[in-house]
């Protein structure tokens, strides 16, 4: 690929304060490492809005570009890891599952906090913006077309009854693309356009090399917890 240019779009979920660590959960430690370094190379963090009219617009995106994305709208996103983007001045992008936030006491079944309403009012949309995954975390890979279709739509009209500012930009819930039937996924394309959904993520663990060939086809690297600084910059160079 030469020197064309590359988009690195990073896939965290939760942040621990206390070191403990699993594939979805990184020490606020290693995260302020790699924060550090990602700055210290001249990265240059992004908004989705700013990789949206980069797409759709032909707008610049800043030398060096690389966009930070959380899932799953977990609350130590707010306690943990929003400081540090207070500190590092960085912008990070939070994929919300939007039938989490209706109360401000929500605890999912399995014992995970998510963000709470008063907690998005209370973030700086100078540092953080806000997309969304399924509607209650539905797998993708599990339902119809029209039962997406459907989704898609509650989780944006509860979003917006929520007040909470959102770019019109989802996550594939696991992270998963759908399906691999070209049928299917071109329906699926289809109903991604028509819901007027401008960027759609899935996993990958490469980077995206520019211009995007496909905005419904951004592939995102996964960052494991219990992976070191080292693993993380080759990451970056997948």
């Amino acid at each position: 690929m030469g020197n064309r240019p590359r988009l690195p779009v990073l896939l965290y979920h939760k942040v621990s304060g206390n070191g403990n660590s699993d594939n979805i959960t990184i020490p606020v430690t290693s995260l302020e490492a790699q924060f550090n370094y990602l700055l210290s190379q001249g990265y240059s963090p992004v908004f989705l809005n700013e990789l949206i009219k980069y797409v759709h617009l032909g707008r610049s995106l800043p030398v060096n570009p690389v966009l930070i994305t959380f899932d799953g709208g977990y609350r130590d996103n707010y306690t943990i890891m929003y400081p540090l983007l207070k500190k590092f001045g960085m912008k990070a992008n939070i994929f919300l599952v939007p039938s989490f936030l209706q109360n401000d006491t929500n605890v999912s079944e399995g014992g995970n906090e998510y963000l709470r309403i008063q907690d998005l009012n209370a973030i700086d949309p100078q540092l953080v913006e806000f997309g969304f995954q399924s509607y209650d975390n539905n797998n993708y890979c599990k339902l119809p077309v029209e039962e997406i279709n459907n989704d898609i739509g509650k989780s944006k009209e509860l979003l917006q009854e929520l007040r909470v500012p959102f770019q019109s930009c989802i996550a594939f819930p696991q992270g998963i693309l759908p399906s691999l039937n070209p049928f299917k996924r071109n329906r699926l394309f289809e109903t991604l356009a028509a819901n007027k959904i401008a960027l759609a993520f899935c996993t990958g663990n490469r980077v995206n090399y520019l211009p995007i060939r496909n905005p419904y086809l951004i592939q995102r690297i996964e960052v494991d917890g219990d992976g070191s600084l080292e693993k993380f910059i080759k990451l970056l160079k997948s």
